[in-house]
């Protein structure tokens, strides 16, 4: 979940005009900041700025280079107070933070790291673009019913980016208002999330926070280890792997909507499944599912039922229901599986002869 802390950045506390009132800010972020869901979801459609408007906020540029390096800096920094230049310049060039300055909804300046952030090569990409063209749909409306609190209070907020078709990337931002007499000017100051992990974490998928693959796999060999060495007297149950495919998911991926579509069922996956089962995400594939102590035939294809009109069930982002398509692998231990191994591949060999007979559907080795 997305939370709200208060952090601040000491170097910038002092970088506000002097002459700056609330008054001003407030009518700035109640009047030049709202915006609907409508005009989000049409931001594609949103013909570019003539050349004429563009060059009111970026009529020239100026190139630094150093070590190596060319770094665009605005011209309407030359308007700024010198300290805020020397900043840009001294300090969000040289960081390993991203920092982007927007005005009026636009990105006028980002330093490299951002670039780097994005996965974008060419800085000539972002600017004088919609801030909002590189934050993920489904958080369009978080942004929009946030930033007054990240401006006024010292907030941070949680937010995905992506750029064209690129896997999306989850960064903390920070705001600090910045006095303009004429434009709403601010600089989101970030910090990526997930890049300092550690040998627990790397048990778990970043995106779906299920166990991985390797993890799940273990619990397989556990549960099957405890039914080959069960007391004599006692029953062995039968075990089920289910492997899970989204035949769909490359369209999914090149509008950007993957990694939600993901997190979506496996939170579903989670929320409606018994809590003995292991729901896991996959290398290959993407989602695996542990069935242990299935009594019986019966039991094993009410539950597979289950599981098969879960993906039946469409998506939902903010704006449209997402219809899923899966190829399903099972497989069942003790037969004819004999071992954690041979549950696995089947469940594999089953999912491959699924998706080679044409997909959205289940098969059940040996079947």
């Amino acid at each position: 979940m997305r939370a709200l802390d208060n952090t601040s950045i000491d170097f910038l506390e002092n970088l506000n005009d002097e002459n700056s009132d609330a008054s001003h800010f407030e009518g700035n972020l109640s009047e030049e900041y709202v915006f609907g869901l409508e005009d989000l979801e049409n931001l594609n459609s949103i013909q570019p700025d003539n050349q004429i408007q563009q060059t009111q906020f970026f009529p020239n540029k100026t190139e630094y280079k150093k070590t190596g390096e060319i770094s665009l800096l605005p011209s309407f920094l030359d308007e700024t107070d010198v300290r805020l230049r020397d900043v840009v310049e001294k300090v969000f060039r040289r960081s390993d933070r991203p920092f982007v300055i927007i005005r009026d909804d636009k990105i006028e300046y980002a330093n490299n790291t951002f670039l780097k952030l994005l996965e974008c090569p060419n800085i000539e990409d972002i600017l004088h673009q919609k801030f909002l063209r590189f934050v993920a749909k489904e958080d369009w409306d978080f942004l929009a019913k946030n930033i007054g609190e990240m401006l006024t209070n010292n907030g941070a907020m949680e937010i995905n980016l992506v750029y064209g078709a690129h896997k999306q990337v989850k960064a903390k931002f920070e705001a600090m208002y910045l006095f303009d007499n004429q434009h709403f000017t601010f600089i989101l100051i970030g910090e990526r999330i997930g890049s300092k992990t550690s040998t627990a974490l790397n048990m778990y998928d970043q995106i779906t926070g299920l166990p991985n693959f390797y993890l799940f796999e273990d619990r397989v060999q556990v549960i099957v280890n405890y039914e080959n060495y069960k007391d004599v007297r006692q029953k062995r149950n039968m075990v089920a792997v289910v492997g899970v495919a989204i035949d769909n998911f490359k369209a999914f991926k090149s509008i950007g909507m993957h990694e939600l579509i993901l997190r979506k069922l496996a939170e579903k996956l989670m929320l409606t499944l018994r809590k003995t089962y292991t729901v896991g995400s996959g290398l290959k594939y993407h989602f695996w599912i542990l069935l242990p102590d299935v009594m019986d035939e019966e039991t094993l294809k009410l539950e597979l039922s289950k599981i098969q009109a879960l993906f039946r069930e469409p998506v939902a982002d903010n704006f449209t229901n997402h219809k899923i398509s899966v190829s399903i692998g099972v497989s069942v231990f003790p037969e004819p599986a004999t071992s954690a191994k041979k549950l696995i591949e089947q469940a594999i060999l089953s999912l491959q002869k699924a998706q080679k007979e044409g997909g959205n559907r289940m098969q059940i080795f040996g079947l």
